[in-house]
């Protein structure tokens, strides 16, 4: 479909919305926004709802028709591909596993705000997706100054061809996007559009002193942070978190243990484990400067929630064999289980008590600091080290 008046009229809807809600902030982004026709970027999505068992499926949403182009316009974030490719989504609804998406257009424009280009600004943007954020890029600095990387070559192709029929032509590679794109570097910003687990030193090196560098960092208990880099030198960068409610796709790279096996064995040794008392609530985990905190310190360590004849567990699993639950008991109160080679919950204590310790801190307390050598997570200040990403 092409870009129709009712096109453009729910654009303009868009832009209106995002203005109030304080996602567009200048008008050279304001014109961007307006001049790019998300449909031609979303051919194809899904909407998604729990199913009768609870597990999430994902149903297709005609295309050309007015329910798709109305989507297409919302602000929303949309799935565009499950397992890789794997699982068709034509005679959905189906179950599968999200693997790229159009970011809802909030989120995207307020990165792009907060990355601060100028009009001859040369831009890496890491994760092409389909092509939406790159042709607000081009629209805004122009394509000769825009360069993108993407893994997967079905959606690069895909954009490709998006891209060019608005007569954007910017520099699109096909590859890991932790090397960057050294062959068009230097740039004098680069953005992530999903969620790495640390900083490449691959960034920092095809940067130029003073660049910046927008990314959403994910770790084993899904908690993100949102940070600002200024590049110092090709070896260093520093900077601050800003939220966490910032998220993409992990990145391909990223493999998760299976939880089926981690989970029956800790299930077969609760049974033969004495629970203790703790003074940890599980709501407090819901905080996040404290799973931040939390994952800091036990980084590979998956969370999942069970239900049981017994109540409701919260479960920390890691591929060691290590092993924790906190459990709802009767009356009201909590319990606490754990086993394996290494005391999870008691490092989970710890965590609580200095983060209790220190005030209670948010992301935005939080900094990093990254050399080829590590990405450091500071509190306050670079001289208070709590952590390094392992991701």
């Amino acid at each position: 479909m092409k870009d129709s008046s009712t096109a453009r009229a729910l654009r303009a809807q868009l832009v209106a919305e995002l203005e109030q809600d304080g996602s567009i902030r200048t008008e050279p982004w304001r014109r961007a926004v307006s001049d790019v026709p998300r449909h031609l970027f979303v051919p194809a999505f899904c909407t998604d709802g729990p199913g009768p068992d609870g597990i999430t499926r994902y149903t297709p949403v005609p295309q050309g028709t007015g329910e798709w182009l109305t989507l297409a316009y919302r602000n929303r974030t949309w799935v565009t591909q499950l397992d890789h490719g794997a699982t068709s989504t034509t005679d959905g609804p189906v179950t599968g596993t999200p693997t790229s998406s159009s970011t809802l257009p909030g989120v995207v424009v307020r990165m792009l705000e907060d990355l601060e280009v100028g009009d001859d600004s040369r831009v890496l943007e890491v994760g092409t997706g389909t092509g939406y954020s790159t042709a607000l890029l081009c629209a805004r600095v122009g394509p000769e100054r825009v360069a993108s990387v993407e893994f997967d070559p079905g959606l690069s192709r895909a954009a490709r061809d998006r891209l060019e029929s608005l007569g954007y032509r910017p520099r699109l590679m096909v590859g890991d996007g932790a090397l960057g794109a050294p062959a068009h570097a230097p740039f004098e910003r680069i953005i992530a559009t999903y969620s790495p687990g640390r900083i490449p030193a691959a960034w920092l090196e095809q940067s130029v002193p003073g660049a910046v560098i927008l990314a959403s960092l994910a770790g084993s208990l899904d908690a993100y942070g949102y940070v600002r880099l200024d590049v110092r030198t090709p070896e260093r960068a520093e900077g601050r978190f800003i939220d966490g409610r910032v998220s993409f796709m992990l990145s391909r790279g990223t493999r998760r243990p299976a939880l089926g096996p981690l989970l029956r064995a800790a299930l077969d040794a609760r049974r033969h484990t004495a629970a203790a008392d703790t003074a940890v609530h599980p709501a407090v985990l819901d905080e996040t400067g404290l799973l931040w905190a939390v994952q800091l310190a036990l980084p590979g360590v998956t969370r999942l929630t069970l239900a049981t004849n017994g109540g409701t567990g919260c479960w920390l699993l890691h591929p060691d064999g290590s092993w924790a639950v906190l459990e709802s008991a009767p009356g009201g109160g909590v319990r606490v289980c754990q086993g394996g080679p290494r005391a999870l919950w008691s490092t989970v204590e710890a965590v609580v008590s200095r983060w209790l310790g220190d005030g209670r801190p948010g992301l935005g307390r939080y900094g990093l600091t990254v050399t080829p050598e590590a990405n450091s997570v500071w509190l306050d200040t670079p001289d208070r080290p709590v952590g390094v990403l392992a991701g």
